[in-house]
């Protein structure tokens, strides 16, 4: 408690000390500064400064400093009139467009006032935004609006950016963890995706079970979608990655609405490569938004419906011989569950968007926005399944979210003004098994079926959330405080083994019955846990105009998050630190740089499967939720497929717990970037992001075996009073080295593009999951290698061409009008692989095959296997088209014809190389089937749309 007191005292000292001085860019709205002077360049006081956004004709109002400088610190995002007056001078009027985050700096020269009272003048917009240090990129309308993604998924804009992939979890899953989001997650900076912060809004749109994104949204809601991948702002937390930032659309005065509708099937796709033939499918995904004014120039609203009903095949690829030899197996010995198939796979999926927002001006100082919005979605065979897993392993899904968020931005007074947000969200998934008698069976390399436990099979969570913040602007100072106070209740259900589970590492020992060291598990008990979370975040940001050309960033972050059992880590101090300058005085060059401290969140369900361990203790009593591993030559030990009734005398339980004085894990950063303007439309950036991850959660066996179970003999544990005991500490940590290289090309007359690469490099000591375990769990430094998502080189193009969108006045014009042409294109190196003999060393983890020249590493003592991630997985390219026809329907409405093209050059890509080298000697005396590719990527994939917008 004193040790609190003490880093409260230091924060509230800090944040005192900051506000006598002077924000930087806000999260989901923008800022815009500047700077106003005379012909001679003497800075000009007291001027009044309106900026008009066009769409909704609302208007904000300040005059200058003494030093000449003006400052929005929040404004909608949109194109805005900003106009400079003051007696004795010319009005001058320029009009520029903000984006998501962004925080342009204008410089304005009034000219003396001749024998006109009013003179507009006008000069290129600026493209460059010299106040931000971060490094961030941002995705626009148009891009969002008419590049192809498959499934019209909004997270696939962050794989855009440099420095972001997906994530390499080794499935085909569909639905990861406790999400109901589709796709296997999102790295930054080659972090583990739970250590990512999703904001929609400015508020956080999380799934704070697994870490993984909260919800899903149609891809018409988003009106602007930016990726931060280094430095963020002080406003950012509870993430030691990256932060994906969404903000969704709004009404204006004009009346807007589309009505849309996108249909797959599987006649005009190409063949599977691994069945050689079409797989089915069929889609329809449609929809409809409008948008306008309720009152004009006051409120506004912007509604959107969507649904999709998706009708496929996925295609499972266990050997046909060794699916004959199991099925025998499993006829001869009487095994209840199903037995396995494989080829294809029935995995339907319904969802349903609702989305719903009104806008509404109070008065000039107050506006208030409020959203309402729902996802639903139900799948079978969604997780579990696919690759070497048969369709008994799997689980269907269904979920419902849904969210009430509302906000206000209120003037105080020309430089002070006040923001608050505030979100409700109830989330409720379901995940049942399809195989609910079991035992689950996993043959290393050939085969899993049986009832999925490495899920949980229910999450309900109810998040609350308020968020304040205070900007104001003194000098050439912003200052912007604020606080975050989020509240998860969850329960979660996850019965994990409940119906046994067995490890075999090869084909004959299953056909025999020999199954791993520890290769039995059973969980016995309650498997309902709910927890509170609460969490708390302070912070404070100045943003320091020091020179015209040259922009300081400094601030401080305080989180704090109360996790059940666990004592609170209060040492979260971050602060941040950053950097923008203008060498040149035509402001087209700008060198940022950037450090700072990211503390991550603990996620909540390594902490739910430490309570379902009698509370996070190691005590047994009525209502402990345990678990047994038990190699087959213990007494009582079961014979496949046999499952226990009850806990066998003499076998020791395990138990799962977290670390009572668990630190949250945390990233430095460091970056620098240098951003050319070439020309009017165009830009060139160089950055380098270093990122150092500490305290990385891990999950290592406390009470570890010396000697194989045998009989009675229960491993030769430390503590012989209980089996493993799995637990999760701040153990692990990580490096991230990168360099990226992008051009943009803005919207211009024919259309605009992108291009971007990434070269990097990372090395860490723990896997992509947050229960991964080491090989060693008295040497965690045995894992060292490369990241799980160590990808070294990362090339991404998205580019748009069209013709002229004009009304058509000549022949020539009505043939040539209205086209449109766009592509994605992204290649990837390959991912590495971890390499495994598929058997268990002593202490009852994943063995890796022995280095050259040593013949017994059964103990995985340091140097006797080889490193982890030594092998190298399949490279990644794909393309993505788009042509379209945009038809004038009178004056009003539009119809735009669409066909894309998913995978348009038809490129293999093998996925989820098998890691199961064998127990032979490494590195020639492999299994046959060893590094082959157990599942692989879309096809050619082919997409006809319309829209009708008006």
């Amino acid at each position: 408690m004193q040790l609190l007191k003490h880093h409260l005292a230091v924060i509230a000292f800090i944040f005192a000390a900051i506000a006598i001085a002077g924000a930087q860019q806000t999260v989901n709205n923008a800022s815009l500064s500047g700077r106003v002077t005379d012909p001679s360049g003497a800075v000009i006081a007291g001027a009044h400064v309106t900026a008009t956004q066009t769409a909704t004709n609302f208007s904000r109002t300040t005059s200058t400093s003494k030093d000449g400088r003006f400052r929005f610190p929040y404004l909608s995002l949109g194109t805005y009139n900003v106009l400079v007056h003051q007696q004795g001078f010319a009005e001058a009027n320029r009009s520029i467009t903000l984006t998501v985050g962004a925080d342009f700096d204008l410089q304005i020269s009034l000219a003396l006032a001749g024998t006109q009272t009013s003179v507009n003048v006008s000069s290129q917009p600026p493209i460059l935004e010299t106040n931000r240090s971060e490094v961030a990129n941002t995705i626009s309308p148009g891009e969002i609006q008419n590049l192809s993604l498959l499934g019209r998924n909004f997270l696939d804009l962050a794989l855009l950016v440099p420095g972001v992939s997906a994530t390499n979890t080794a499935s085909t899953q569909l639905f990861a963890e406790t999400s109901a989001v589709p796709g296997q997650g999102i790295s930054i900076g080659s972090q583990r995706n739970f250590s990512n912060s999703f904001v929609v809004d400015g508020l956080s749109a999380n799934d704070d079970a697994a870490g993984l994104t909260g919800t899903f949204y149609a891809l018409d809601v988003v009106r602007e979608f930016q990726v931060v991948t280094s430095g963020g702002q002080a406003e950012f937390g509870r993430a030691l990655g990256g932060y994906i930032n969404m903000v969704t659309k709004s009404g204006t005065n004009a009346l807007h609405g589309s009505l849309y509708g996108y249909l797959r099937n599987q006649r005009l796709n190409a063949d599977n490569a691994l069945s050689q033939s079409k797989l089915p499918i069929t889609q329809a995904q449609y929809g409809a938004s409008l948008a306008g004014p309720i009152l004009r120039n006051r409120t506004f609203y912007f509604a959107n419906f969507e649904r999709k009903q998706l009708n496929q095949d996925g295609l499972i690829t266990i050997a046909p011989a060794n699916v004959a030899a199991i099925n025998s197996h499993l006829q001869t010995i009487g095994y209840q569950g199903p037995q396995i198939t494989t080829g294809l796979y029935s995995n339907p999926i319904r969802t349903n968007n609702i989305f719903a927002k009104i806008d509404h001006h109070l008065n000039d100082s107050d506006q208030l926005s409020a959203r309402y919005s729902l996802y639903e979605v139900e799948s079978q065979n969604s997780r579990g399944v696919g690759g070497l897993s048969a369709v008994s392993a799997a689980a269907s899904l269904h979920d419902l979210d849904q969210t009430i968020a509302i906000s206000n931005i209120f003037t105080i007074s020309p430089r002070t003004v006040n923001e608050t947000r505030g979100q409700f969200t109830r989330s409720n998934l379901t995940a049942l098994p399809n195989d609910a008698i079991g035992p689950a069976v996993s043959i290393s390399g050939i085969a899993s079926f049986g009832t999925l436990s490495a899920s949980p099979t229910g999450r309900l969570d109810n998040l609350y959330e308020v968020v304040d913040n205070l900007s104001h602007q003194t000098g050439n100072h912003s200052l912007r405080v604020g606080t975050d106070f989020l509240f998860n209740d969850l329960t979660i259900t996850f019965p994990m083994s409940n119906r046994g589970s067995y490890s075999f590492s090869s084909l004959s020992n299953f056909l025999n019955g020999t199954y791993n060291n520890s290769g039995y598990t059973q969980s016995f008990g309650n498997p309902i846990v709910p927890q509170t979370n609460p969490n708390l975040g302070l912070y404070a940001q100045d943003e320091w105009k020091l020179t015209p050309s040259l922009t300081f960033n400094a601030g401080l972050r305080y989180d704090l998050q109360f996790l059940k059992s666990i004592a609170t880590d209060t040492n979260n101090i971050s602060p941040r630190l950053g950097f923008a300058w203008s060498p040149f005085t035509h402001r087209t060059t700008v060198v940022r740089g950037s450090y700072g401290i990211f503390y991550d969140r603990v996620p909540l369900r390594p902490l739910s499967n430490a309570l379902q361990s009698s509370g996070n203790t190691t005590n047994i009593n009525s209502s402990t939720f345990v678990t047994v591993s038990v190699s087959p030559t213990q007494t009582g030990a079961p014979a496949f497929p046999n499952i226990l009734t009850t806990l066998p005398t003499g076998v020791l339980v395990n138990f799962t717990t977290m670390a009572p004085h668990i630190q949250n894990a945390y990233s430095e950063q460091a970056s620098l970037e240098v951003e050319q303007q070439l020309n009017a439309s165009s830009t060139l950036s160089i950055s380098y992001q270093h990122l150092r991850g500490l305290h990385l959660l891990a999950s290592i066996n406390q009470n570890t075996p010396t000697c194989i179970a045998t009989g009675n003999n229960n491993g030769c544990r430390p503590n012989a009073a209980y089996g493993n005991n799995k637990q999760y500490q701040s153990a692990g940590d990580s490096y991230y080295d990168g360099l990226s290289v992008s051009f943009q090309q803005k919207p211009t007359r024919w259309g605009a593009y992108r291009i971007s690469y990434n070269w990097s490099k990372a090395i860490d000591d723990v896997g992509e999951f947050f229960f991964s375990s080491p090989i060693n769990n008295f040497d965690i430094a045995e894992d060292r290698g490369f990241s799980d998502d160590d990808q070294r080189n990362r090339l991404v193009f998205d580019g748009t061409i069209h013709s002229s969108m004009n009304p058509s006045h000549s022949l020539w014009s009505h043939l040539s009008n209205g086209f449109l042409l766009s592509t994605m294109l992204q290649y990837y190196s390959p991912l590495p692989l971890n390499i495994t003999t598929g058997t268990n060393s002593i202490q009852g983890t994943t063995l890796r095959p022995c280095v050259p020249g040593i013949t017994n590493c059964t103990r995985a003592l340091p140097g006797t296997v080889i490193a982890r991630n030594s092998g190298v997985g399949f490279n990644f390219f794909n393309m993505n088209t788009r042509l379209s026809r945009t038809f004038p329907l009178g004056n009003r409405f539009r119809l735009e014809a669409i066909a894309e093209a998913f995978n348009a050059l038809n490129h293999r890509n093998d996925l989820i190389p098998n890691g199961t080298f064998g127990t032979g000697t490494y590195p020639n005396a492999s299994n046959s089937s060893f590094g082959h590719p157990t599942a692989v990527g879309d096809p050619r994939q082919v997409q006809l749309a319309a829209r009708l917008n008006f």
